[in-house]
């Protein structure tokens, strides 16, 4: 059942799609009503699903659903879902391996190699922000979407 965001709980689990370039105003749109749609729609073994998305940036589509009630065969079912829609609207997901940097609030996408790399070249520094694609919940989402690069997973690979 779609709830508003604020009524989900700071526990309520949630999955991320990168989408390759950003969406147009009419496809925010159509998405729009898609992902309400699925949220509306989601079950899991007969029973409703308590669920919310964001789109963010016009680049980012992240499903929150209440973690108690989901099963493997839910997100299964979801993840289907999304390649639907994203096939029907003609919407190109990124492989979760990219990772959106931002440079001067333009968000740039890259593999890990190419991130180390332009560190390494001084092209971008460990203080520039990410996109945080590694949090689980609406808490972490809440408070750390956006980090700098030397607070986040990748700073193992920089020393």
């Amino acid at each position: 059942m779609y709830l508003k965001f604020r009524n989900l709980t700071q526990e309520a689990r949630c999955w991320i799609y990168i989408l390759k370039s950003p969406l147009t105003n009419t496809l925010v749109k159509e998405l729009n009503f898609e992902l309400e749609r699925i949220c509306d729609s989601w079950v899991s073994h007969g029973k409703t699903i308590n669920s919310n998305y964001k789109i963010i940036d016009k680049q980012f589509i992240i499903l929150f659903a209440e973690e108690n009630d989901v099963s493997g065969c839910s997100i299964d079912s979801i993840n289907k879902e999304m390649m639907r829609i994203s096939n029907v609207l003609g919407i190109s997901l990124n492989p979760n391996s990219k990772i959106g940097i931002f440079k001067k609030e333009i968000i740039h996408f890259y593999d890990k190699n190419e991130i180390i790399d332009l560190i390494r070249k001084n092209e971008i520094s460990l203080s520039t922000n990410m996109v945080n694609t590694t949090v689980r919940n609406k808490n972490e989402f809440e408070s750390s979407w956006k980090i700098q690069i030397k607070d986040s997973w990748l700073k193992t690979f920089l020393r």
